[in-house]
């Protein structure tokens, strides 16, 4: 696979031993989605999915902002384009903010500034959110009557509750980064200038797991609360009955022993 070598438009790709850092670059329109983007977005993802070595992804947007949402140019296109192709032309846009959720390497996303819209939805895709103190957050889309839809609504009751959920989308208000963790958007809110640093240590932490244990632990998390507390348990040691077979674990299990555990552990 050679992502960082291949010709982006609205993307910046780089591809390192076990990782894949997408920047949405399009500064200029705060990186907006247009067409061109989504295909990007599309295009990189379905070829993430099909490497294993690759182990974590990393989404953010060039400075000053994370995403700002479709472009206006793409709205007004899109509109009509989906009047005539409901639902194959909406679900397709939805499906690539599904990549992001359903890839079977854990997906971050760092949001460093402003996250609209499909933007928004985006980073609700993403495993783990990791938000700037200069992120702001909103789902403007009912000011056109539209509901959003590239799985912002179930995704923002799932993070926040149907509460919170419904009063973003209602009212199309927007929060800050320290909201935002209040309500479980994001699970941490850092400095602007720690956040590179900050995503880079989660990132490169993950990517050190035995490989696939990142990946069921998240399809854990996100099926557990809809499974009964037996058969959550039961998929958790089906899991670990897989993992176990490897000399990876055996050997990460010993040296966790050696270093007497947590006792042991330097954050």
């Amino acid at each position: 696979m050679s992502l960082s070598e291949q010709p982006w438009e609205r993307l910046k790709v780089r591809e390192t031993d076990r990782r894949v850092d997408i920047t949405i670059s399009w500064p200029e329109r705060r990186n907006a989605l247009d067409f061109t983007t989504w295909d990007e977005l599309d295009r990189v993802m379905l070829e993430v999915a099909r490497h294993d070595e690759v182990r974590v992804v990393t989404l953010t947007g060039e400075d000053p902002a994370f995403c700002a949402g479709v472009s206006f140019d793409a709205i007004g296109s899109s509109l009509g384009v989906e009047k005539q192709q409901y639902p194959s032309f909406i679900r397709r846009w939805a499906g690539v903010a599904d990549h992001f959720e359903r890839v079977a390497q854990p997906t971050i996303a760092a949001i460093n500034g402003p996250a609209i819209g499909a933007g928004f939805e985006i980073a609700l895709a993403c495993d783990l959110r990791i938000a700037s103190d200069r992120a702001v957050f909103c789902m403007p889309q009912m000011r056109m009557g539209i509901v959003p839809d590239a799985g912002g609504t179930s995704r923002l009751a799932r993070a926040a509750g149907s509460a919170v959920a419904k009063d973003l989308v209602l009212s199309s208000r927007v929060i800050d980064a320290e909201e935002a963790l209040r309500c479980g958007i994001v699970s941490r809110v850092v400095p602007h200038e720690e956040l590179g640093a900050e995503v880079d240590a989660l990132a490169d932490q993950v990517a050190e797991l035995p490989w696939p244990s990142a990946y069921f632990a998240v399809v854990a998390i996100d099926s557990g609360p809809h499974l009964d507390p037996r058969r959550a348990a039961d998929l958790e040691g089906i899991a670990d009955q897989v993992m176990l077979r490897q000399d990876e674990v055996w050997e990460k299990v010993e040296g966790f022993m050696a270093s007497r555990g947590l006792k042991g552990f330097r954050p």
